[in-house]
């Protein structure tokens, strides 16, 4: 019912935009220093499960190395939030958003054109 680190970062350095099979759309800021994710931030016009796995995936990533935050899986989020967890897609959404901002950081860092094809807000 409160997610952590619900909203938008203003000084981002990653971002990442995913709308799901489900229809539900889920986008992930990150503030990486020193290669490591400082801050996270996210948003979802999804259900109820969105916000939890998106929430847990903040926590989660929160003070691990880009490689690492960017390696977290589906499964890692639903061990987090319990076995009997009901929306395994929203999992997989919220790794696969997070690790989209980790690959737009990366972008970012080296110097590389293109992006994710979208403009950070």
């Amino acid at each position: 019912m409160r997610p952590r680190n619900y909203g938008p970062l203003e000084d981002c350095n990653g971002w990442g935009r995913i709308t799901g099979p489900c229809g539900d759309t889920m986008e992930f800021w990150i503030a990486v220093r020193d290669g490591r994710v400082e801050r996270v931030g996210f948003v979802t016009d999804g259900c109820g499960s969105s916000r939890a796995c998106g929430s847990m995936t903040t926590t989660l990533a929160e003070g691990k190395s880009v490689e690492d935050a960017a390696a977290l899986r589906q499964q890692d989020v639903l061990a987090a939030l319990g076995d009997d967890f009901p929306e395994e897609h929203c999992a997989l959404l919220a790794v696969n958003t997070l690790k989209a901002a980790c690959e737009e950081h990366r972008r970012r860092r080296d110097g590389e054109a293109g992006g994710n094809g979208l403009s950070a807000p």
